[in-house]
């Protein structure tokens, strides 16, 4: 009998043992599962970038000399960083009408037919896609024209005083932009422009200062806004169609764009957003 109970007492501890054991191997499988999910998915980073040609964008850059061999060199140096990322896939802000033009112009690069252009997708996209050995680049941009006319005018008309501080600081915005271009490598300017800093306020010259352009009987500024979102929404749709499971996909694309993709693809679960700056550090 003695023994009997001593037993009990003795069991009773092996059995809240194991089931703390058993929680705690409960727990580290389901934390490995989501580790796991998150790894297995594929992975995606965005370079947000300026145009280097023209644009008709109200930003606008002052470039200096990028043919010249120290730019040169640093745009080799910028590529080098990006391969750390591994890219199996380089995504342009082109259209996919336009992607067969792309694809035989890049063709034509790696056969050493023709010289880069001072264009993004062409000095930064195609170098990288030839260091990688990959034989296709792909095109994602949508065009969804926003109404810029309409705020323009809606602006001059009945909020010029807003309007003209709203314009002088995109102008300061980009002057100041141009000095730290100048100042800096072109990796250490990409670290700038692709910082969390930069992406905030790319977002606020949308819904902080473009969609105040409104009045009781127009919501021009809103209006400007939301198809600027619509147009990235679409942007995503384009990317998706060329993830695959094992990719690792890097989307070239102005910083406005990138700004919003980011968002998009942070709240994801189906996709692993990798921030492109931390290579280039």
């Amino acid at each position: 009998m003695k023994e009997s109970i001593l037993s009990s007492f003795l069991i009773r501890p092996m059995k809240h043992l194991t089931l703390i054991v058993f929680s705690i191997l409960l727990i580290s499988c389901k934390t490995n599962q989501k580790e796991n999910e998150v790894t297995s998915n594929p992975k995606i980073a965005l370079l947000g970038t300026f145009h280097f040609g023209e644009t008709t964008d109200y930003s606008s850059m002052d470039m200096d000399n990028f043919d010249s061999k120290k730019r040169q060199k640093e745009m080799e140096e910028l590529v080098q960083a990006l391969k750390k990322f591994k890219p199996t896939k380089i995504l342009l802000e082109c259209t996919l009408k336009d992607e067969a033009f792309f694809q035989e112009a890049y063709m034509n690069y790696i056969n050493g037919q023709t010289q880069l252009k001072m264009d993004e997708r062409e000095q930064i996209g195609f170098r990288l896609a030839s260091e990688l050995n990959h034989t296709t680049i792909y095109c994602i941009d949508y065009k969804l024209p926003v109404p810029l006319d309409s705020l323009s005018n809606f602006a001059e008309k009945h909020m010029k005083p807003e309007f003209l501080s709203f314009l002088a600081s995109i102008e300061r915005n980009d002057e100041n932009d141009s000095k730290v271009l100048a100042a800096k490598s072109l990796k250490k300017y990409y670290a700038f422009k692709n910082s969390d800093e930069e992406d905030q306020k790319n977002k606020r010259q949308y819904i902080q200062e473009t969609a105040k352009f409104v009045s009781d009987s127009t919501y021009i500024g809103i209006k400007f806004v939301s198809t600027w979102w619509e147009r990235n929404f679409h942007i995503m749709s384009n990317i998706d169609r060329h993830i695959g499971y094992t990719d690792r996909v890097l989307v070239l694309i102005g910083g406005a764009h990138r700004a919003v993709l980011k968002d998009f693809y942070k709240a994801r679960n189906d996709v692993h957003y990798e921030e492109i700056a931390n290579y280039l550090q």
